[in-house]
């Protein structure tokens, strides 16, 4: 259900950003509406949860006012805003935040950088410098170490998936994901419907989560493909992928996180309320009242036989590779914890609440 001062918006869910084997991505900048009417603010926030305390403020002031406020999620484990759009003040502010930096492309031209240091007691910050510097070198140091677990669990699965496909009968998935198509879409009708990437899933220090909840309360009929080597998830939802936009349907298409540009791992379609999302022992998923199918079905076992050996160590190497990044990112929470409680406190009273009270009254 949307947060208090929020409405409900099509990527209920979703998360803009993730840690990846490509490092650190995000797609906020996704979110800046073409209209050139409206204002985008990149906060640059340092740390200590000055950004979310400013969208927070900003949702709070919409809800006063009974205004419309679209908020974008962090990552799990992360339960706050990294972004928040105000459709009646045409306004759209982004967490800008290290490591996601970002930069705006046309400064002043409908974009611009607000540095929140001036809601801080800067003189309590460099009295703090050498612990800051301290935690800040073990944080990259974590992150660091994370990356280099995660891209070698992306070799493994990228491993496990070729000799899987080695067996996939892609005729087979062929034929199905074109019945997929004739029982949920239209005919098509001379659109094509546009496609936004996110997340459904990021890697953290919990292990790879997703929110649940939110896909249940906004998405009616779920799918749940049980895909244990990744060969037949990318194929088929791409396939469905195709179909729905060529017959105009919107599609927010969520890779794996290991794979952040590549084919979709799980597929949503919010006009039909539908959800397509993928299941395996590593990262089991569960919907009440969800469709379940086996990816085995697509797949030629006396084949995949053949390789049995092969694919159960992909599948025990990842799974501790996994779990290393795992703790790796855990470490680096609890590090940048200890950043973002010394910035907490330099925050002036009032400062972040007075900011965002006039970013909103912008005209």
């Amino acid at each position: 259900m949307p947060m208090p001062g929020t409405s409900a918006n099509d990527e209920a869910g979703c998360f803009l950003r993730s840690n990846t084997a490509e490092g650190c991505v995000t797609h906020l900048l996704s979110l800046r509406p073409a209209d050139a009417g409206w204002r985008c603010v990149l906060l640059k926030s340092g740390h200590g949860g000055a950004a979310a305390a400013l969208l927070e403020a900003l949702c709070q002031l919409a809800l006063q006012t009974d205004s419309p406020a679209e908020s974008f999620w962090d990552a799990p484990g992360r339960e706050r805003r990294c972004a928040v759009r105000l459709p009646a003040r045409k306004l759209c502010v982004l967490d800008a935040e290290v490591p996601y930096a970002l930069e705006a492309k046309l400064p002043g031209g409908g974009e611009e950088v607000l540095s929140l240091d001036d809601c801080r007691d800067n003189a309590l910050l460099r009295a703090q410098c050498k612990e800051l510097t301290r935690l800040h070198a073990a944080w990259l140091r974590e992150l660091t170490r994370a990356a280099r677990f995660i891209k070698a669990a992306r070799a493994i699965k990228r491993d496990m998936a070729f000799v899987a496909s080695e067996s996939l009968d892609l005729a087979k998935v062929e034929r199905f994901a074109s019945r997929f198509a004739l029982r949920h879409f239209l005919p098509p009708n001379g659109r094509i419907g546009h496609e936004t990437r996110r997340f459904l899933t990021t890697i953290t220090g919990q292990g790879l989560l997703l929110r649940r909840s939110s896909l249940e309360a906004a998405y009616a009929d779920t799918v749940v493909l049980e895909d244990e080597y990744g060969a037949t998830a990318p194929a088929l939802w791409n396939l469905v992928r195709g179909y729905a936009l060529g017959n105009g349907l919107n599609v927010i298409s969520c890779p794996c996180s290991l794979f952040p540009a590549e084919t979709p791992e799980h597929l949503l379609i919010p006009a039909l309320k539908l959800c397509c999302v993928t299941s395996n022992r590593r990262h089991p998923i569960h919907f009440e009242n969800a469709r379940h199918m086996q990816a085995s079905r697509f797949l030629q076992k006396e084949a995949l036989r053949a390789h049995r050996g092969r694919l159960r160590f992909c599948q025990r190497t990842m799974r501790e590779l996994l779990a290393e990044a795992y703790a790796a990112q855990a470490a680096a929470a609890q590090v940048k914890a200890g950043m973002d409680q010394i910035y907490a406190q330099a925050l002036r009273p009032g400062a972040v609440e007075r900011l965002a009270a006039k970013l909103y009254e912008w005209q």
